[in-house]
């Protein structure tokens, strides 16, 4: 069994890979702070809260595609799996509040906001994820150790 069978890993992996591609994005935004004409850029969150909602729901682009269960012994533990590996988000044009009179729209203290918001959502995910394997390591633990 891989971690990415166990529906809420998956989803967790998938939420921890949007946060750690926004800190990226918010890191190139701070990098050109000083370059004339820069645009700062950022992930759609509504886009990501789209993919997790499909993956809930079991569609993507379309497909109607439930999380099943399935077995290969009936002495197995049922498993589902939730695919949503290779998936990769878009960057688009945001303006900060202010724009320079080189043209630059990045403000320092709102990508620093952003990027300690990321960064917190990326360690509660971490966390989730943590804690469920710490679980699922339980589970198979043989009695008595």
């Amino acid at each position: 069994m891989r971690p990415d069978d166990v529906p809420v890993l998956a989803l967790l992996r998938q939420s921890m890979s949007f946060h750690s591609d926004r800190q990226r994005v918010i890191s190139e935004n701070v990098a050109n702070a000083n370059t004339p004409g820069y645009t700062p850029k950022d992930l759609d969150e509504a886009d990501f809260t789209r993919a997790l909602r499909q993956e809930l729901n079991g569609s993507t682009a379309g497909n109607r595609r439930g999380v099943t269960m399935r077995t290969t012994h009936e002495a197995h533990i049922p498993s589902s799996r939730a695919t949503s590996a290779g998936r990769s988000w878009e960057a688009s044009d945001t303006p900060d509040s202010e724009t320079t009179i080189n043209g630059n729209s990045v403000v320092l203290e709102e990508q620093m906001v952003r990027a300690q918001e990321t960064r917190m959502q990326y360690e509660s995910a971490m966390t989730l994820y943590q804690k469920n394997l710490g679980l699922i390591r339980m589970a198979i633990r043989s009695p008595g150790r």
